[in-house]
């Protein structure tokens, strides 16, 4: 499930803040100097996260699940543009998009979704987005056993789905579902009145020696993109 895992890791015990901070920096190298060396470097940087983390790489990859066609889909695109240098630059494409998800999920499987909402609230991201965007974080274990039950379900039936086909008994079950617990979840909220304009979030989150250690790290970054 793509959830928070607690573990006792060196990632898990970085701060949510400087965390983001780091995220959002090495999105922007890979986007800025994207290169050979650039994603090779970026692609050992995310395996040793991994490891350090105490998380096998193999779980990420299980549970992208559909999401490896976004992952592969820069390959076919580039070829349609260009039969030469297509293939080349269609896995620099899919290794550039794959890097990016490892290191969102790893975000996700580090940090507690509290921890997350609070390190938004203090980089003065808009409550209504900060919470938006935690709530979408709980969901995702949710619907991923949604989709396993959906697929259970439909193989009961005998459903397989063709290659390469798009799978609408699959989806439209799922966005049947999706919207179902949204709509739960707005008349919960409204019933107890809540307010997206008023959410009050005490920050509780403490910076350990080795998060100034990684803030002082940044500055050599950041000359990489300005």
């Amino acid at each position: 499930m793509i959830a928070f895992i607690p573990k006792n890791s060196p990632v898990h015990s970085i701060d949510a803040r400087v965390k983001i901070l780091y995220f959002i920096l090495l999105v922007l190298i890979l986007i800025i100097k994207e290169s050979i060396p650039v994603l090779v470097a970026f692609s050992l940087m995310t395996l040793l996260l991994y490891i350090s983390s105490s998380i096998p790489l193999t779980k990420p990859l299980r549970d992208l699940g559909a999401a490896w066609v976004f992952v592969l889909l820069p390959i076919p695109l580039h070829l349609l543009i260009n039969l030469q240098t297509g293939i080349y630059l269609g896995i620099l494409g899919s290794v550039f998009t794959l890097n990016l998800i490892l290191l969102s999920l790893l975000m996700i499987y580090t940090t507690e979704v509290k921890s997350i909402l609070q390190a938004l609230v203090f980089f003065k991201v808009p409550r209504e987005l900060a919470f938006m965007l935690t709530v979408s974080i709980r969901f995702l274990p949710v619907m991923q056993e949604r989709l396993d039950r959906i697929r259970i379900s439909q193989a009961v039936r005998s459903y397989e789905p063709a290659p390469f086909s798009i799978p609408i008994p699959i989806i439209v079950p799922l966005l049947h579902s999706s919207l179902k617990r949204a709509m739960e979840l707005a008349i919960s909220l409204e019933s107890r009145g809540f307010d997206p304009e008023n959410i009050h979030t005490t920050i509780d989150l403490r910076l350990n020696p080795a998060d100034y250690l990684l803030l002082l790290l940044l500055l050599p970054l950041l000359s990489l993109v300005f």
